[in-house]
């Protein structure tokens, strides 16, 4: 299923110049601007060193921009670059597409369901790798 829904995403992202892993970390600083790399890495469920890269690669693009994080000497948060708003209003139909996509055909509360089911099983993964000696962020500790 991974495989199929990482298909779709690459041919509808196609046309932005952004791949998936893009997209995920560029709609997290828009919804919640000022995000340091750690918490990007968690919420996006990437390791560091994969969302350090593609951080990197939009700042590069000038979709972000980093900057010092005032209460933290060491921390670097990550904002939207003015550039990227169209980008995003963008993103927003993809993002809308995609979730109206996949639950076609279920009833309300089955969509319920289908979240809580998620969350449930996300939080399964989290506990097997944290047993194995990982992080919830998909780093070694």
């Amino acid at each position: 299923m991974k495989s199929r829904l990482r298909q779709v995403a690459f041919r509808r992202l196609a046309p932005h110049r952004i791949s998936p892993q893009q997209y995920q970390l560029l709609m997290a600083i828009a919804e919640q601007g000022g995000r340091c790399q750690g918490d990007l890495a968690r919420c996006t469920w990437m390791d560091k060193p994969t969302a350090s890269r593609i951080l990197r690669t939009l700042q590069d693009r000038g979709l972000i921009r980093a900057e010092a994080d005032p209460t933290h000497g060491r921390r670097v948060l990550f904002r939207l670059q003015p550039a990227a708003e169209p980008l995003v209003e963008e993103l927003q139909a993809y993002r809308r597409y995609i979730r109206e996509g996949i639950e076609r055909g279920f009833t309300p509360e089955e969509k319920r369901q289908i979240r809580v089911f998620m969350g449930v099983v996300m939080a399964n993964l989290d506990r097997m790798d944290a047993e194995s000696g990982g992080s919830p962020d998909g780093t070694e500790e």
